[in-house]
């Protein structure tokens, strides 16, 4: 159990895992599993959840499947948005980017980065909000990374932005899921993103659309709003004139 403070004024923010039993090889905070006593209707994230348009806030989770700096002020800040968070029905941990492969950050970056997710989840587990833990599916040279520091169980999170629309990379997500689910074991998994259709599991999945399915489908939705509009203008001109002769 972590108790320690090793920096002047704690500029670390070592406060934040407090009490944390940390994962023996990479040292960050294991999250503990999570049991929903009934799911969410939606997921948004975190930047739509302060739109004033929102409604319903006790069935809505909130998610971070968003670029970094929309929720960097999370982590320079997260006594700000701690009662915040504590209005919605569950909150996914935070999911700071990892990138791999040949193209990919340094390992020391990557592990930073899971470092902070883990962290900031401990510390919402702290102050009483529902954690859904969020697990990234990386390439498969990633997975001791990306999947430690999880207990077994319960239901878990995961995105799938930027990872349908290649075959190849739908076919990697699939792959890194299978052993995601090998290992975590959870009872369901709620996907927030479209589910590629390569994806074969028995585990119970629930699905959310992403924020960019919904401003895709908003666009479309208006569209053909603006069709309808003006196919009902086109229609009435005929008469218009009539009126007019």
């Amino acid at each position: 159990m972590y108790n320690g403070c090793h920096t002047s004024f704690d500029v670390m923010k070592e406060y934040m895992i407090y009490g944390a039993e940390l994962d023996e090889k990479y040292q960050i905070p294991i999250v503990p599993a999570c049991s929903l006593d009934y799911l969410p209707e939606d997921s948004i994230d975190f930047g739509e959840s302060f739109s004033q348009k929102i409604k319903g806030h006790r069935k809505l989770n909130v998610n971070f499947y968003i670029d970094d700096s929309k929720f960097q002020r999370l982590w320079n800040n997260p006594d700000k948005y701690m009662e915040h968070l504590k209005c919605f029905h569950s909150v996914c941990m935070p999911d700071f980017s990892i990138a791999t492969g040949d193209c990919g950050m340094p390992f020391a970056l990557n592990l930073y980065n899971v470092y902070r997710n883990h962290a900031l989840a401990h510390y919402m587990f702290l102050n009483g909000i529902r954690v859904v833990p969020s697990v990234g599916i990386p390439d498969k040279d990633n997975y001791d990374l990306c999947f430690a520091g999880y207990s077994k169980g319960g239901v878990i999170a995961v995105c799938t932005n930027g990872r349908v629309r290649a075959k190849a990379a739908r076919i990697e997500f699939c792959e890194g899921f299978k052993v995601m689910t090998d290992r975590l074991q959870p009872h369901t998994v709620l996907i927030v993103g479209k589910i590629p259709d390569e994806l074969n599991t028995d585990v119970k999945i629930v699905n959310y659309k992403s924020r960019n399915q919904k401003v895709n489908e908003e666009f479309s939705n208006g569209n053909k709003n603006n069709e309808i509009a003006e196919k009902a203008e086109t229609d009435r001109e005929p008469e218009k004139e009539k009126r007019t002769n």
